[in-house]
């Protein structure tokens, strides 16, 4: 990897750690609508595949789950309802870790996704097709890191072999298995990788590697960070595409690098909307909870009815904090579609600020504030146009919450950071965290007074 790598990389570990400090942001309520996405206006994410929050006048009828054993590892296998009276083959979804996929009781931090409550309303919406769902179940403790994280890495830790054993063992054992013991459809075109976080940068690199095996990928919160992003160094070394549908996304408080990835892959040709989809989820968080509110979209882009037209278009923004080159005040558009799947929209999209003297947006959607007020904009796709106001009081919360984070002396609105003693606490060094900050500075929010030796002086803009 190059030598900036490292740095943009480790870069990680000071975003969690700030993400980390917004959670003692406010002592109730929260916190991602309070302080990670901008509250104006409150987004709400579709999710017409749950069955408590969406009423419906169809009858749901309910699959079944039940818990197998290939050797000594757990499978948790859901069967649509039907099943067991009809004759029908159908398409398969794998999973990793099953455990959690299904039942708080058998989930790993008591948290699941409920995949077969929103299968099961999906179907009965006539938004997808009947799926059996198998989940494999992960080795505990370490040996998952061991057996989803396909490069090396001391911290998880990964010896960046196992992954491929555990990948053999997948489609030599599992899949066979699977295809014997139910009514399967046992070809490539009706077979899908799902994971999340290690799960999904092994669903990830399995599905990629294995197009023979699989024609979807869903990766969820995929932990880009492992092995300094080697993930995306590997991927770049590809030279050819394969036939795969493959869904991303991220939730805005995870602080994981996402944006990268998704230019990887249409570097390589796939094309936003048709064989790639990607989610920035504003209220979003590194756990099953934001996952169960997502999942239906990549399960319809496998299973589910082609999309014509988009019913819904919603806007938020939020802070990107990657490296010095990727630091930003991004707007998010995301268009429901009328079969039901929610995704961010980055091509194709305007935006026309209403009071400029406040501030500008690029064509990427970037923001910078030239006075301390918020800034209005419309954002245009498709002929339908969204008002939206970016709240700039919000923004000076999250960064004084960044900021605070870090080693300083707190004067009013100005700041003094002690950069050794900050670089100390987050693993990092001195120029590194000078060239944050000097980038941060770009979009507005404050000024730099002075830069020292070991200390930099920034002040707060104000009305």
């Amino acid at each position: 990897m190059h030598s900036s790598g490292l740095f943009k990389w480790s870069f990680w570990g000071l975003a969690v750690l700030f993400l980390l400090a917004l959670s003692g942001c406010s002592s109730n309520g929260n916190v991602n609508e309070k302080v990670a996405t901008s509250p104006t206006p409150t987004p709400t994410i579709s999710n017409t595949s749950n069955a408590s929050d969406s009423p419906t006048s169809v009858e749901v009828a309910k699959g079944t789950v039940d818990i197998e054993n290939i050797g000594e590892r757990r499978i948790f296998v859901y069967l649509p309802a039907g099943y067991e009276t009809d004759s029908e083959r159908y398409p398969v979804v794998y999973m990793h870790d099953g455990q959690n996929v299904f039942n708080t009781n058998t989930s790993s931090l008591g948290k699941e996704w409920r995949v077969e409550e929103i299968i099961d309303q999906l179907v009965a919406d006539g938004t997808m097709e009947k799926v059996i769902v198998i989940g494999v179940a992960s080795s505990d403790g370490s040996e998952r890191g061991m057996e989803y994280v396909p490069f090396p890495d001391e911290s998880i830790p990964s010896d960046g072999t196992s992954a491929e054993k555990f990948t053999q063992y997948f489609i030599n054992t599992v899949i066979p298995y699977v295809d014997d013991a139910y009514r399967t459809i046992p070809d490539r075109d009706h077979r899908m990788i799902m994971g999340s976080s290690f799960g999904a940068i092994q669903a990830l690199w399995m599905g990629y590697q294995h197009p023979e095996t699989f024609s979807a990928i869903g990766a969820l919160s995929p932990a880009t960070w492992v092995s300094n992003g080697r993930i995306l160094d590997e991927l770049a070394k590809e030279t050819e595409k394969p036939a795969l549908k493959i869904w991303l996304d991220m939730g805005v408080t995870e602080g994981m690098p996402i944006d990268p990835l998704v230019n990887v892959l249409k570097s390589k040709g796939f094309v936003l909307g048709k064989d790639l989809f990607f989610q920035m989820d504003p209220l979003g968080t590194h756990e099953e909870k934001s996952w169960n509110r997502r999942v239906h979209s990549p399960l319809i882009m496998f299973a589910g009815k082609e999309a014509v037209q988009k019913s819904k278009l919603e806007v938020s923004d939020y802070l990107t904090l990657l490296s010095p080159e990727a630091l930003d005040v991004r707007l998010n558009l995301i268009a429901t579609m009328d079969n039901g799947m929610d995704y961010t929209i980055l091509d194709g999209v305007g935006y026309e600020v209403l009071n400029p003297e406040v501030g500008q947006i690029d064509m990427a959607g970037k923001v910078s504030f030239l006075k301390p007020e918020s800034l209005k904009v419309n954002v245009s796709f498709q002929g339908v146009t969204e008002e939206h106001l970016v709240n700039y009081e919000h923004y000076v919360k999250v960064f004084k919450v960044y900021v605070k984070s870090l080693d300083v002396d707190e004067n009013g609105n100005e700041f003094s950071i002690n950069l050794k003693a900050s670089a100390r606490k987050i693993n990092s060094t001195p120029e590194y965290i000078t060239a944050l900050v000097r980038a941060a500075e770009k979009i507005g929010i404050y000024k730099i007074k002075e830069i020292q030796e070991d200390v930099i002086r920034i002040i707060f803009n104000t009305k």
